[in-house]
């Protein structure tokens, strides 16, 4: 509405006054309103919050002793300050900005917000302590009838309520969120939370398109490297490149993140589809590391030995011996030195004939065996007549190892 009067207010021009050179159009009364140093402190606070979702660095310091800043006037405001909606939204803000629970604690003793808004109070309250039962009190207020400054907090902190009971639910406040305060950390912070929901429903494209959307947004925002990390991880758990064509979803996204960032998710998914037998996967992840890693990086040197280790089986003797001489073990860390081993000693089994000393215990068994009970081959029973062939074959073949060990 006061939009609206200062709209008609600077068009009111008379046709009379149209046609006259001399006339003018009276001045523009100014909309004036009680002052509100709270408000002001705290949307200082979240443009700082968004800059940081920016990339700014610097912001992030300013912006906590900002709010250590709002904390004290919040704690030293009186009662009549907060006969204003502006301010005690602004409480409501600070709170789930990241403030703390003690500087409101004299505002809910005396009761200085509207009956109708004292459980939105104790709820944030709840909310920042930790205290779900309180908390859940957030709830009962639809986010796209508070004020603005606070809607896409809300949203987000009941998304965060609501995901134990129900998640699709959480995701539609999520998304709530990301319209109702676009550009914020907020934003940012919703998107970011979206990606691991919709994960955990085995949603592979959603993932692609939230995480694409992210990186084009917020690629440069100073947790950027935390989400890189908790989306391979995310991928990982949920199985969501399980296949090559799955992990090919992820292509659009990897082009638009830093190559540290994607070979970050492209290792930690070939490592894990290693031990799952799911060695294509694996081997292309690792190929795709490889062009970006740099030469002697310990990412080269983890891109070989996984790519390695998918492909070896399937390669020719020389090609594989040449594949583990280019892995220099001393660079490798504890988990992947153990992987090396175990496929160093899977090749050597393919290529060479185990020593009889292996089976040693297995023929040492298999007599003992026959000899305490030489009568099981002639009982009629079929699982003991196996029995006796298998062991008069063991000790056919323990014979014919000594006659060839003696010549």
């Amino acid at each position: 509405m006061r939009v609206w009067l200062l709209l008609a207010a600077a068009l009111a021009v008379t046709p009379a006054c149209a046609g006259e050179g001399e006339s003018k159009a009276p001045p523009v009364t100014p909309i004036l309103g009680p002052p509100t140093p709270l408000s002001n402190i705290v949307m200082d606070v979240q443009r700082l919050q968004a800059r940081q979702a920016q990339g700014d660095k610097t912001a992030y310091p300013l912006s906590r002793e900002r709010i250590k800043e709002a904390g004290k006037a919040i704690a030293a405001a009186k009662s009549e300050e907060f006969k204003i909606p502006e301010e005690r939204a602004a409480v409501i803000a600070y709170l789930l900005s990241g403030g703390q629970p003690r500087d409101v604690a004299g505002i809910v003793e005396r009761g200085d917000f509207p009956a109708d808004e004292q459980d939105l109070l104790r709820g944030a309250v709840g909310y920042v302590a930790g205290k779900q039962d309180q908390a859940e009190a957030l709830l009962s207020y639809d986010a796209g009838k508070v004020s603005l400054r606070l809607a896409g907090q809300l949203a987000f902190a009941q998304s965060v309520l609501t995901t134990p009971k129900d998640a699709r639910k959480a995701l539609a406040l999520l998304d709530a969120a990301r319209v109702l305060s676009p550009g914020t950390l907020v934003e940012e912070a919703a998107l970011r939370r979206e990606i691991l929901l919709v994960g955990d429903l085995r949603e592979t494209e959603r993932v692609a398109f939230l995480a694409r959307q992210y990186v084009e947004r917020y690629g440069r925002s100073l947790y950027a490297g935390d989400f890189v990390a908790t989306l391979a991880k995310t991928a990982i758990r949920f199985d969501l490149c399980a296949t090559v064509a799955d992990l090919a979803k992820f292509d659009a996204l990897l082009t638009l993140t830093p190559p540290e960032g994607a070979r970050t998710f492209l290792l930690a998914v070939s490592r894990a589809s290693l031990p799952l037998g799911r060695f294509d996967v694996a081997a292309e992840a690792a190929a795709d590391a490889l062009k970006s890693a740099p030469a002697g990086s310990s990412d080269e040197m983890r891109a070989r030995l996984y790519r390695l280790a998918a492909r070896f089986p399937k390669q020719p003797e020389i090609e594989a011996l040449a594949a583990f001489a280019a892995v220099p073990e001393d660079k490798l860390s504890p988990q992947d030195h153990a992987l090396f081993k175990a496929a160093a000693f899977t090749h050597g089994w393919t290529y060479e004939s185990p020593p009889n000393a292996i089976n040693d215990d297995s023929f040492r068994e298999a007599r003992i065996a026959a000899a305490r009970s030489p009568s099981m081959a002639r009982s009629g029973d079929a699982v003991a007549t196996t029995i006796g062939r298998a062991a008069a074959a063991i000790a056919q073949a323990e014979a014919l190892g000594s006659k060839d060990a003696a010549k």
